[in-house]
């Protein structure tokens, strides 16, 4: 009987287990710690930052793989592969590797990166290559694992000894590894970093360095900055007579499970990809109390939280042009009824955002997905707040109008609505008064057209339709009773 698992099923002479089928609850939970806690002291430094950020004194300089974080794991005499979303790995090569490696120790648990050297040898490795491998027996061979952390040995925790002890562990374990080795490293000061940096990276053999301190912080450098994040909702638009996806809206998860929206991407998707993904969401479509428009300014379609996407971006902020915080909503998802609002929290937004890639291999929770990930780029207010869903006052309409023309058989509309929020005083994050703008011409070659106005006063509301109306309609134009 495995110490880890009874649902095993066969897979490249040896065996593997599904997601979630890790039985061992205490080491489950040990593993999904350790990744939340590691998010946690990560620091992120750009490449001409490097010596201006990295601080004095020794680091431990090493590669950055592009693999998935997984666990090395003994118990008693036996040795296995375990990620942090429950799946194992025993009997291959790599664990075969790792079993030899561990003789004479006790039971111990090592953090690494499970990586793929590519079937085809064509580029370096990564991450799709892991999962690519882990659905073909044949290529199970192709799986490495390259350790960095030691969390646990003879049942103590390592997780707080400095990290040069738990180096020269590794180094006792696996210095002459091959599939199971230790990561690329060098000792040396920032100014090392910065020369490994050119080597590494800038030739194109990793993605990336890590920098360990001595203080327990890690720095990781790379050229941009990428965000794991959940497809929420999309926009859509009219292209040869084909629907297809303008941009997708992406959001994390927060603590409590609920989700936050961070922004829209509508770069990086060719046009293939936009009728693909059009067709994709579009299956999963579900309902939504909660509306957003997108930027052709008709609604946003919500779509079930199941996919997640690689975002890459020049950069993250936390306040607007007016130096106040970037505030967007955050949301509740039920498979029943869908999505609906809970309340608007801080949060950053996205600098030129694009999308990279599906990331078919994480998990739909806060460790993958969530708010860490940000946080240890800009640490924005309010990262502990709880969104709870709250009963406002409903908004009241004070005044609508809407005008037609008819012209060579084309009706173009335009309406405005003016409402009273009734919220201003229950959440300052609400305007007493709102009135909105709409510009329908089906002959232009943008159709749609949307204009908004806040305002405190009630005298302005009045003010911006009278504004309007002299601006807008005019010959030709009739009113729709």
């Amino acid at each position: 009987m495995s110490n880890f698992t009874s649902t095993w099923t066969s897979y490249g002479g040896g065996r593997k287990s599904p997601i979630g089928g890790l039985e061992d609850t205490e080491l489950h939970d040990k593993l999904k710690n350790y990744k939340k806690l590691v998010a946690k002291r990560y620091r992120v430094v750009f490449p001409d930052n490097i010596t201006k950020f990295l601080p004095e004194g020794k680091l431990w300089i090493s590669t950055k793989i592009d693999g998935e974080l997984w666990f090395l794991v003994k118990r008693g005499d036996e040795v296995a592969l375990c990620a942090y979303n429950g799946r194992v790995l025993q009997g291959v090569p790599v664990v075969d590797e790792a079993s030899k490696a561990l003789e004479g120790s006790g039971d111990i648990i090592i953090p690494g990166e499970l990586c793929a050297v590519p079937p085809d040898g064509s580029s370096r490795p990564r991450v799709g290559h892991v999962a690519l491998c882990l659905g073909d027996d044949s290529l199970a061979k192709n799986l490495a694992f390259r350790a960095f952390d030691v969390l646990e040995a003879d049942s103590e925790d390592w997780l707080y000894r400095a990290y040069e002890d738990r180096y020269k562990r590794l180094e006792e374990l696996f210095s002459s590894g091959k599939r199971c080795a230790l990561v690329t490293t060098i000792e040396g000061e920032k100014d090392v970093a910065s020369e490994y940096f050119n080597e590494w990276v800038k030739s194109g053999k990793h993605e990336g360095v890590i920098a360990r301190t001595e203080q327990g912080i890690t720095y990781k450098i790379k050229p941009f900055i990428t965000i794991d994040a959940v497809v929420l909702a999309f926009g859509e638009r009219e292209e040869n007579g084909r629907p297809e996806v303008r941009e997708i809206t992406v959001g994390v998860m927060r603590d409590d499970g609920s989700w936050h929206i961070l922004g829209s991407v509508g770069t990086g998707f060719s046009e293939a990809d936009r009728l693909d993904w059009h067709e994709r969401l579009s299956a999963i479509e579900v309902p939504s109390s909660f509306r957003m428009a997108n930027r052709e300014g008709t609604l946003c379609r919500f779509v079930k939280p199941e996919i997640v996407v690689e975002v890459k971006v020049s950069d993250i902020v936390d306040t607007d042009s007016r130096d106040m915080p970037v505030r967007r909503m955050a949301l509740e998802y039920d498979a029943a009824d869908g999505w609906s609002a809970l309340g608007s929290l801080p949060i950053v937004s996205l600098i030129h955002p694009t999308i990279v890639r599906e990331r078919t291999d994480k998990a739909i929770d806060s460790q993958s997905i969530g708010l860490d990930q940000i946080f240890q780029h800009v640490p924005f207010e309010g990262r502990e707040l709880k969104a709870e869903s709250s009963d406002l006052s409903k908004s009241a309409i004070l005044k609508r109008g809407v005008y037609k023309k008819d012209s060579k058989g084309n009706v173009a509309v335009r309406k405005y609505v003016a409402f009273a929020t009734n919220k201003a005083e229950e959440d300052p994050n609400y305007p007493p008064f709102v009135v909105f703008f709409t510009d329908f011409s089906p002959g232009r070659k943008d159709p749609l057209k949307t204009d908004m106005r806040v305002t405190p006063h009630r005298d302005m509301v009045d003010a911006y339709i009278t504004e309007w109306i002299a601006d807008n309609v005019k010959k030709g134009w009739e009113e729709v009773v």
